[in-house]
């Protein structure tokens, strides 16, 4: 049901949300007549709460925000819950609300039929709720809302309803592809516990334009985003967000480490809020690189000396041999036995090793902190001290001038997506 709402407890919007909600006193009469003594209710809002005394104290809040998903254990917590007060009693009933009823309430109903094993599955579940709730079927239709209600179904199927630790992983960045010139969004990664990283806020794009950080790869109508020279974005551990800010319109998604592979597709059906954007992107998808935290974290080796080799020796290390060895990938990782093409130059051109090494260790000088090396094309002043030249590009516009080598911050070899 929606917000029992018109009594002050809950504020004034509260009260006047009464002329056109379920009002409270008609709640408590309904219930009161109905179902004395054998309900309990269950607050999702987290925006608002009211007198527990008025439902006789037999209040739950389990909160999470609007338009968006609760972490996992709060959906096995508010099931456990439901389940030891509906097995006290054959007639005791829950009665489960948020601010309309409907998505929110949606997911949690939903999860409680998998955990109940009135489904199989949750598709079936969501059908269920959706026929249910709404004349037109569209109750739970938030594709994050959706996708947490079928994490709550593995974790039924594969871990017995009990929550995993959540996988340490580092955001390498994102691949955009199929992506139209008028998408290029900024970027907001967050937790439960608030914002891990804001392209808005980090000091090496605060100052950029989103047409200045997303790199164009070769290969057309590919963008990507991360931050060249580091390991990563931001260390990320079971649920997180992701939030694109796009003048069309934003566009974002809830998504759990422990539940995605490394390289995770996302059309325009799996991204909350994209069906309201103003144009159309056709094929649009947004891929997430990310890496388990242990890998992305090894000590590398030392970069070469930046002193000028003397004339006649080689500058870049020797090719490595060649080796049918497999690559060292995360198990979670898929689609590793392909070589990715979507930063090469051409995809018929034979990859020239010496070049791409020293195109990486070119990159590296670029990153912020890396200052050892002083640029001999840098003019002087008659003082001496060298001056900056009129339109010197970012490091980022540097590292879009050959994407070919851009590997979301590591040495490791690329891999194609789906």
């Amino acid at each position: 049901m929606g917000f029992p709402a018109g009594d002050m407890s809950s504020g004034f919007f509260g009260y006047v949300e009464g002329f056109y909600r379920n009002h409270m006193e008609e709640v408590i009469r309904f219930f009161e007549t109905y179902h004395k003594d054998k309900y309990k209710v269950y607050n999702l809002c987290s925006e608002r709460l009211y007198d527990a005394s008025l439902f006789e104290g037999k209040v739950a809040s389990f909160p999470f925000d609007d338009h968006n998903c609760p972490p996992i254990q709060l959906i096995i917590s508010f099931c456990h819950s439901a389940y030891s007060w509906l097995k006290e009693d054959i007639e005791n009933v829950v009665v489960v609300h948020c601010k309309a009823g409907m998505a929110r309430t949606g997911l949690m109903i939903s999860s409680l039929l998998l955990y109940l094993k009135f489904f199989p599955t949750a598709e079936e579940s969501i059908s269920y709720y959706n026929q249910k709730r709404c004349v037109d079927g569209k109750g739970l239709v938030l594709p994050s809302q959706i996708r947490y209600v079928k994490y709550f179904e593995r974790i039924m199927t594969y871990f017995n309803g009990e929550d995993q630790p959540g996988r340490r992983c580092m955001l390498r960045g994102f691949r955009l592809h199929r992506c139209p010139y008028w998408i290029r969004p900024s970027i907001t990664i967050s937790d439960h516990n608030g914002v891990l990283f804001s392209t808005k806020k980090h000091p090496r794009t605060k100052d950029l334009s989103p047409e200045d950080f997303w790199f164009s790869a070769p290969r057309k109508g590919i963008m990507v985003f991360a931050l060249p020279g580091e390991p990563g974005l931001t260390e990320l551990s079971g649920d997180f967000k992701v939030h694109f800010h796009d003048r069309q319109g934003d566009f974002y998604c809830w998504l759990n480490t422990t539940m995605i592979e490394n390289r995770k597709i996302l059309t325009t059906n799996d991204l909350d809020g994209f069906d309201k954007r103003k144009l159309p992107s056709p094929g649009f998808q947004v891929e997430v690189v990310v890496v388990d935290y242990d890998n992305a974290t090894q000590p590398k080796p030392e970069t070469e000396s930046t002193t000028k080799p003397a004339e006649g020796t080689a500058s870049d290390p020797p090719p490595a041999p060649t080796t049918t060895a497999a690559t060292n990938v995360p198990k979670d990782s898929r689609n590793t036995e392909k070589e990715d093409e979507v930063f090469s130059d051409t995809e018929s051109e034979p990859k020239d090793n010496s070049k791409i090494e020293k195109l990486s260790n070119d990159t590296k000088n670029l990153s912020v902190g890396n200052s050892g090396v002083t640029p001999a094309s840098k003019p002087e002043n008659k003082s001496g001290v060298p001056e900056k030249p009129i339109g010197e590009v970012s490091d980022f516009k540097a590292m879009a001038a050959d994407a070919s080598v851009f590997t979301f911050g590591d040495d490791d070899e690329d891999y194609e997506s789906d």
